[in-house]
């Protein structure tokens, strides 16, 4: 299975995000690949309420799923998959003293799986990274690959690798990253046996191959979920 991630700085306006995304998504399908994830926030903090409708019906056009990042009514930092659903809100609003965050953004109800291809991808946004209990939670809901979009900074950048390749090597899922270029922080995808698989810091598109019988391999050999003890570390 081929996916690919776009590697893009936020835009100003939404025609000035449809020209960048446009010939991206021609690229992607073109390369055979069958969803485009994109950045958290593509848009900045600025709502749009068209923004839905017109990443709908880019998606439906040229037959390829589209999973981006903006800002919802709520309001709410909403990761949406196009052209038909389901929708995540961030469920950690990213509250750091001192920093620009999520102020003011209600946080998400809970995990959301998204069901494609006959496979289970569990969706999330940037800070979610730092809880290892959201991608536990889907691995539990039979998650084979986490999709995260994100703005992550540049000067963490460091941390994001750790976080990304640990919350994938626990779970043994893959998961892709899409960072926004105007961070500084690449974008990246990441194999179940904790692997960077490929990494992109300059703008523009990274394909992904989801090596499937491998991944069903590596979870029977190494059977981490079957092994687990709930009942000797829970704290209630």
């Amino acid at each position: 299975m081929r996916l690919a991630l776009g590697h893009i700085t936020k835009r100003e306006s939404l025609a000035e995000l449809l020209r960048a995304l446009t010939p991206l998504v021609h690229q992607a399908r073109g390369e055979g690949a069958l969803a485009l994830l994109l950045p958290e926030l593509i848009l900045g903090r600025r709502g749009e309420e068209t923004l839905p409708q017109a990443l709908k019906t880019l998606a439906e056009e040229n037959g390829i799923a589209v999973a981006a990042g903006f800002l919802a009514p709520g309001p709410r930092n909403r990761l949406g998959l196009f052209p038909q659903g389901p929708f995540y809100d961030k469920v950690h609003p990213y509250l750091a003293l001192g920093e620009e965050g999520d102020e003011g953004i209600a946080p998400g109800e809970g995990p959301v799986i998204w069901e494609f291809r006959d496979k289970r991808f569990g969706l999330a946004l940037c800070y979610d990274l730092d809880f290892p209990e959201l991608f536990r939670s889907y691995a539990l809901m039979g998650a084979e690959v986490f999709l995260v979009g994100s703005a992550w900074p540049g000067e963490y950048e460091e941390l994001l690798s750790v976080l990304a390749r640990a919350r994938a090597a626990e779970n043994q899922a893959y998961l892709l990253l899409a960072n926004r270029a105007d961070t500084g922080s690449p974008s990246l995808a990441v194999g179940p046996d904790g692997r960077l698989l490929a990494s992109r810091k300059e703008e523009g598109l990274l394909l992904v191959d989801l090596d499937l019988v491998f991944l069903e391999e590596y979870r029977a050999r190494y059977p981490i979920l079957r092994h687990r003890r709930p009942e000797a570390y829970r704290l209630w």
